[in-house]
């Protein structure tokens, strides 16, 4: 099972209790990629209500663990043009965060604010375009917006009382929000001395109130707080239990090569540490020559097989977590022989495992289709963050280690496509047999868990560069690297 014993699945609208080991592929003998597999199937099961990590544990090691960090929360704000949207903004953070103008379209894009709402916690505000503008322009806003929907926890769609609402456009936002199960309320904005009213709009939680009136802010906070905001939101920890401790080390292994920022390591890693010893669990920082490792030269490469085998000996680790990039090397190197005490797993696999509060079944999955992938079959592979990539002096793992391997098992004639950044080509998946995506650590939970639906509404296998370089490198190394988040 996962890191939590149990929790309940959505399957539609229909509450299912289960327990996880029905999800997780089981690799046998004679397949890696077992029938088992199958059991994850390609509706929309969605991770709900997942014991909070820090509630679980012994009353007597709570003291050393802190608590965990409370996710943020994302707010959407939607409706026509001149509804009101920017004057909710205002109000909820108290000062001209939004243009606010009688002219329509004066929003031409999303404003984003952050702002802490106690007794929610942080959160972050969309402000967006009126999803009722015209032309090629309000169509790139509107598709900006329904974008917005998948990634926000709360949608609140804002009507003006007197001059009503695009229907069309208004149950379109409220269909996407319910298929992706979103809490949604209505704020019906009036511009009189209307009565403040909580009723229902499409048997949806509703409030009649005055947006443009300040003293209003505090009723508006309330009602989102008692109608907006689910509780008890999953929490996935970044590495299990077992894996931590005061007698514990969790080795990281770091490959830095020219296309490593300065001063700084990689959000992954310093994550990973500081999740550590925030647990009193010791971390060990190790460089791996990639380029000795891998040399002709078997004197050179033995030699840095040797120093790498002796750091291990010498920690003695619970978890070697590796650069995914380094699979070719650490997945020999740490044979299961020669280090049975040692579990091993890459940063990219442990992030996207806590980016999408424990969906790695599905990117286990995704690989399966690797399997029957046919000549001028086209691939995205998807990362997060953005840089110039150095191909010119070192193998960029998305631009070129990723593709070469690809190609040297499925032919030259397979199709790569890149999507870099925070954009997500979600209206052209369509033309993809597989995505390939990062750990996503450079973009938040909302947007991460909204590609992986975008991809299972399509019905487009996606998988994980850590799973994908560990799986094309060692098949036989997959179930271990996985096995640090079951049980």
């Amino acid at each position: 099972m996962y890191l939590t014993p149990k929790i309940n699945l959505i399957k539609g609208q229909k509450l299912l209790p289960t327990s996880l080991p029905h999800l997780i592929p089981s690799f046998s003998k004679s397949s890696l990629l077992s029938t088992s597999i199958k059991r994850i199937n390609n509706e929309r099961l969605t991770a709900i209500n997942i014991r909070n990590f820090y509630s679980t544990l012994p009353n007597n090691k709570k003291k050393n663990v802190p608590p965990p960090i409370l996710p943020r929360e994302n707010i959407g704000i939607f409706g026509c043009m001149n509804a009101g949207k920017s004057t909710l903004m205002n109000l909820l953070t108290q000062q001209a965060t939004s243009i606010v103008d009688d002219k329509p379209g004066t929003t031409a894009d999303v404003k984003v604010a952050l702002m802490e709402i106690h007794n929610i916690g942080p959160c972050k505000l969309f402000d967006t375009a009126g999803y009722d503008e015209e032309g090629k322009l309000g169509q790139k806003k509107l598709q900006k917006t329904h974008n917005i929907v998948k990634e926000s926890d709360l949608v609140i769609v804002v009507i003006d009382k007197q001059s009503g609402s695009d229907e069309v456009n208004e149950n379109k936002v409220i269909e996407l929000a319910k298929k992706r199960q979103k809490n949604i309320i209505i704020i019906q904005n009036v511009r009189d001395n209307s009565p403040v009213e909580v009723s229902t709009y499409k048997g949806l939680p509703s409030l009649q109130i005055n947006l443009n009136n300040k003293s209003n802010y505090t009723k508006v906070i309330e009602f989102i707080q008692t109608h907006g905001i689910k509780k008890n939101k999953p929490v996935v920890p970044l590495l299990p239990q077992h894996v931590l401790g005061p007698d514990k080390t969790v080795f990281l292994n770091i490959p830095m090569d020219a296309e490593t920022p300065g001063g700084r390591l990689l959000r992954p890693q310093s994550k990973c540490q500081e999740f550590c010893l925030s647990h009193f669990t010791s971390t060990y920082a190790y460089r791996m020559d990639l380029i000795k490792g891998r040399s002709n030269d078997s004197n050179v490469s033995e030699t840095e097989k040797k120093r790498f085998q002796d750091a291990i000996e010498r920690i003695k680790p619970s978890i070697i977590i590796t650069d995914s990039q380094a699979m070719d090397l650490v997945g020999r190197w740490v044979s299961p022989d020669k280090f049975p005490n040692v579990q091993l797993t890459t940063f990219s696999i442990m992030m996207i495992n806590q980016m999408t509060d424990g969906q790695l079944p599905k990117f286990i999955k995704g690989l399966e289709v690797l399997k029957s992938l046919k000549s001028n079959d086209k691939i995205l592979i998807s990362e997060a963050c953005n840089h110039n990539r150095l191909t010119d002096i070192c193998e960029d793992i998305g631009t070129k280690q990723i593709p070469d391997k690809l190609k040297r098992k499925l032919g030259n004639s397979i199709v790569i496509d890149h999507a870099f950044g925070r954009e997500f080509p979600s209206k052209e998946l369509k033309e993809y047999s597989l995505v390939v995506h990062c750990g996503g650590c450079m973009i938040d939970k909302q947007k991460m868990c909204a590609r992986l639906d975008d991809c299972i509404e399509n019905n487009i296998p996606i998988t994980n560069y850590g799973l994908l370089l560990t799986y094309l490198n060692s098949p036989k190394a997959l179930k271990r690297v996985t096995k640090p988040f079951v049980c």
